[in-house]
């Protein structure tokens, strides 16, 4: 079994378009509008666009804000978490880099322009 995407409600389509663009060097893979004109945009790794179907993260457009919930966070790999972190407001930063040795791996985790939280991991 393998994840396709996570789809997620947000009022900025754009907005988290730009975002995880500058954070992960995230690209549109594809988008639709659904027969009601909700915008639906897929962002993911560009160097996984040539598969059949590449893992993302799907925007759905909102009519307005939205409440994150009990939604906890999408966990997304990264090659350095420092250098991620570091190119991020304070505020977006909730807690790490953390060097998690029984995972081999370090993480951070932050707070997307809308709410949704996001853990960043490095593989070790």
């Amino acid at each position: 079994m393998t994840l396709r995407h996570t789809a997620v409600r947000v009022e900025d389509v754009e907005a988290n378009v730009d975002f995880y663009a500058d954070l992960l060097g995230y690209e549109v893979l594809r988008e639709f509008e659904t027969d009601d004109g909700t915008r639906n945009v897929f962002v993911g790794d560009p160097a996984d666009a040539d598969t059949d179907d590449p893992a993302a993260i799907q925007f759905v457009e909102a009519d307005g804000p939205v409440e994150t919930g009990d939604f906890e966070h999408v966990a997304l790999t990264v090659d350095d978490v420092g250098a991620a972190v570091e190119s991020l407001d304070d505020e977006r930063v909730d807690d790490g880099p953390i060097t998690m040795e029984e995972f081999d791996s370090r993480v951070a985790f932050v707070t997307g322009p809308e709410g949704w939280g996001i853990e960043l991991v490095e593989d070790l």
